[in-house]
């Protein structure tokens, strides 16, 4: 309660909210097509094998029956054996596990069990203890906007691929006792407001986008070298003379160069005194170019 009092009203909202996003553990049923992507909140089954933290990639198909009540028809032969399939059963008319074990029976890699007429979610369970040492393949349970989508898909494709997507942070409650860390339960948050196909074109969007900014900077830095490279090229030299050196005679006034005299060497490197060269090119109002080359020279007072 001191806490509490204490606690900016902001960050207590934040805390309930946050402690009423983990009251439930979704994976993900995710439907993926070409540049189509639709993702649905599922629960995962309390018996039968828990979901590979990879996931599961699998062609649906609608059990017939649909509610699974009785022996269901199984998948069609293929000659692939790592090929899965899941099986789509309605909600109702007879337990869970007996559901499952069906689709189990029939060959199916894993089952999708979805409600009928409302969204709500249920963690699937069964208290008859031989049906549930018989189950061996992970479900889920998602509501009927999933199986509406997937119907419809199934009707113009005859065929869909889903994945059941497990999130990293996941925890399933029946298979773990670990407590929800402050990073689990940030992520979860994250994935409970944005949804997985949300997020995951949000970071292909800032992939893309860290790329192009990428490609900018580092255009920017390389002409900014070449500018300053070639404006150091272009910039006249301040030198002072030390015994020894080997330079010309200044040809503007044909004189020897003596130590620590003020020189000034031109971007043509040519070589002259420091007061003989701003009087030459003080003189020239425009067009400055080297006393013996010609080249022009950009020239600025002070230098």
């Amino acid at each position: 309660m001191w806490l509490l009092q204490r606690t900016p009203l902001s960050v207590v909202i934040l805390l309930l909210l946050i402690d009423t996003a983990v009251a439930e553990i979704f994976v993900y049923v995710v439907y993926r097509y070409n540049s189509t992507c639709k993702d649905f909140g599922a629960l995962s089954a309390c018996l039968g094998s828990p979901l590979p933290r990879e996931g599961l990639r699998g062609y649906l198909m609608e059990a017939v029956p649909a509610n699974a009540c009785h022996p269901i028809g199984g998948p069609p032969p293929s000659a692939n054996s790592s090929r899965a399939f899941i099986a789509l059963i309605r909600r109702y008319d007879c337990p869970f596990g007996v559901k499952i074990l069906h689709a189990q029976k029939a060959g199916y890699r894993a089952a999708i069990i979805h409600n009928v007429d409302s969204e709500k979610l249920v963690t699937m369970v069964t208290n008859v203890e031989e049906i549930r040492r018989q189950i061996g393949i992970p479900s889920v349970f998602t509501g009927e906007s999933a199986a509406k989508l997937l119907r419809r898909v199934l009707g113009s494709e005859k065929v869909a691929r889903v994945t059941l997507v497990v999130p990293e942070y996941y925890r399933n409650p029946c298979w773990s006792n670990n407590r929800f860390s402050i990073w689990d339960t940030a992520q979860y948050y994250w994935d409970l407001q944005f949804g997985y196909c949300s997020k995951h074109t949000l970071l292909l969007f800032l992939r893309e986008f860290c790329l192009v900014l990428g490609v900018i900077i580092s255009t920017l830095v390389i002409v900014g070298c070449m500018r300053w490279c070639r404006k150091s090229r272009e910039m006249i030299k301040v030198h002072q003379f030390k015994s020894g050196e080997k330079y010309d005679p200044c040809v503007i006034c044909m004189a020897e160069y003596e130590e620590g005299d003020r020189m000034k060497i031109l971007p043509c490197s040519h070589a002259y005194h420091g007061a003989c060269i701003d009087t030459w090119l003080l003189t020239q109002r425009q067009n400055k170019t080297c006393p013996i080359c010609k080249q022009l020279v950009t020239y600025n007072v002070g230098i």
